[in-house]
């Protein structure tokens, strides 16, 4: 999994949690777990395709999200 930030302005800033492949990894499925388990649902969620890559996006915004970013980054990736 890797993260974006997307600034916009406050609370209107965007996190992307960016999963790739269509076949969640482990790790993946720990980031699931970890959003389940705290009652966190993606804003959207949907495909997208990068440079030959699929990636299933979780779309969220920062005021949601923001309390658990810690947390997720240490379940990421380097950064998008």
């Amino acid at each position: 999994m890797k993260i974006e930030f997307t600034d916009a302005s406050g609370c209107q800033d965007r996190v992307l949690l960016l999963f790739e492949g269509e076949t969640p990894s482990d790790e993946d499925a720990r980031v699931d777990e970890y959003l389940s388990s705290n009652g966190l649902e993606p804003k959207r969620q949907y495909t997208e395709n990068r440079e030959g890559t699929d990636y299933r996006v979780y779309y969220f915004g920062r005021c949601y999200i923001g309390d658990h970013l810690d947390q997720l980054s240490s379940m990421a990736d380097a950064p998008a």
